[in-house]
């Protein structure tokens, strides 16, 4: 048989093993995992000898801003970020222009990014209190996930807990997942309010105002709603480990909960974001360095579930509007191309294993997305959707190489090793040694439930 494309002499990372193999593609898909030993014709040969294979990665948590504040993000260059960080598939969120709480919104804003997508891409519907009865439409059209948050965040209403258990019982019922984004409401307005009776408008405003406490209240009460009504969720952006322990008690309660984290709160501290805001505003905010530190070992231990990026630019411009009151600033930062890099980083130092990288960078979103094996995925059959990486090769973070329209990072001037050296959606290039080679348009639409 002739093959469309051969990777050659790689290693085949997967979630539980590594091992020597030539990946062959054929129509989009991965037709052969070989032996290196055996001889492989195919039209296309890629060298990836002293290289790692690992499957591309599926990243639930973009905002691309598309249609809408474009200025700070687009769907052709924030998915030619997403490429050049080893990311395949994205789950574009809701908070955009309109807002996606209908099925009619939906499949207006598929179609609208149909020619703009540089790899494949999902969509997330918002889970408000006043869209429950279009969640079954919703679910029809195929979104990914719903997404709610239990504060007011970005001109999103915050999901109080009656609205929220109704909320839950419909997307179980529809067989929906949710995902959440947990700070207490009423904890951030007292703390807002104090903070502001003093005068402060420093960076040190970011970490009291969004603080452990508000983060913490807000998982327990989320965690006690999904248990009562069984809907499976994941909890966004989780901080620090003291609310792994939460997720992992309810765990083993039954309850069909996930753990989210991002690279930020690996490589940042209360500090840096005291000391560099307003540039490093975010929330909820990075904590100590000791909370820094042990979500490595949760990490390594199997207690994370996903690290995904929360790629949420915005420009220098629109960021300095906080320097002289932090309140002014807008929330969010950017990393869709660097989640990978700063995981094979901590491979690099011993941290954690590369097996554990592709399971929480590709294998379990792809699960708990309903994607799984045709994403996450390199066995016989799945897309090939993959990333060759470099484990050797140090790199320096600049503002000058970020692809994303924003065009800087939080960790400019960070020196790390490991970098991506090729990105393959459906068996074509779409990023190759420092170069976008995907046009927009090639990235195809994916339905939760498209397992196979």
């Amino acid at each position: 048989m002739v093959y469309d494309t051969a990777i050659t002499d790689g290693t085949v990372v997967t979630a539980t093993e590594q091992f020597p193999a030539t990946v062959a593609i054929r129509d989009g898909r991965i037709a052969a995992v070989l032996d290196p030993a055996e001889t492989v014709e195919a039209e296309r040969t890629i060298d990836a000898a002293g290289k790692h294979i690992l499957p591309g990665g599926v990243d639930p948590h973009v905002h691309m801003m598309d249609p809408g504040d474009t200025e700070r993000e687009d769907f052709p260059t924030g998915t030619a970020a997403a490429a050049a960080g080893g990311i395949t598939t994205v789950g574009e969120h809701h908070r955009t222009d309109p807002t996606v709480l209908t099925a009619d919104i939906l499949t207006d804003k598929r179609d609208y990014l149909s020619d703009r997508a540089r790899v494949d891409f999902g969509l997330l519907a918002g889970g408000h209190p006043d869209n429950v009865d279009e969640i079954a439409g919703l679910e029809a059209e195929g979104t990914l996930a719903y997404k709610s948050f239990t504060c007011d965040v970005h001109g999103v209403p915050a999901l109080q807990s009656a609205d929220m258990h109704r909320l839950y019982e419909e997307i179980d019922r529809v067989g929906g997942i949710s995902m959440v984004h947990p700070e207490d409401e009423l904890m951030l307005n007292a703390n807002e309010e104090r903070i502001r009776e003093e005068g402060r408008t420093d960076g040190s405003v970011i970490p009291d105002w969004r603080s452990k406490e508000a983060e913490q209240v807000a998982v327990s009460t989320t965690l006690r709603i999904a248990k009562q009504t069984g809907v499976p969720f994941w909890f966004a952006h989780l901080s620090h480990p003291e609310l792994i322990d939460q997720v992992n008690h309810y765990k083993s309660q039954g309850v069909d909960v996930y753990a989210e984290s991002c690279p930020h709160y690996f490589y940042l501290t209360r500090e840096d974001i005291v000391e560099d805001a307003p540039y490093t505003m975010f929330t909820p905010p990075a904590r100590e360095e000791s909370d820094r530190r042990e979500l490595w070992e949760r990490l390594d231990a199997g207690e994370i579930d996903m690290i995904n990026a929360d790629h949420a630019p915005s420009t220098l411009e629109q960021k300095a509007e906080g320097e002289d009151n932090v309140f002014d600033a807008p929330f969010g930062i950017p990393g869709v191309e660097t989640v990978l890099p700063l995981l094979l980083n901590g491979v690099a130092e011993g941290k954690v294993s590369i097996e554990r990288i592709a399971e929480v960078f590709a294998t379990n979103p792809a699960k708990i997305l309903d994607l799984y094996p045709r994403k996450g995925s390199l066995q016989v059959g799945a897309d090939a959707d993959l990333t060759i990486v470099d484990l050797d090769r140090e790199q320096t973070l600049r503002n000058e190489n970020v692809v994303a329209k924003c065009g800087w990072t939080p960790l400019d001037g960070l020196t790390i090793t490991g970098d991506v050296e090729t990105t393959l959606v459906r068996g074509e290039p779409v990023y190759h040694e420092g170069e976008v080679v995907g046009d927009p348009g090639y990235g195809e639409f994916v339905r939760r439930g498209e397992a196979e």
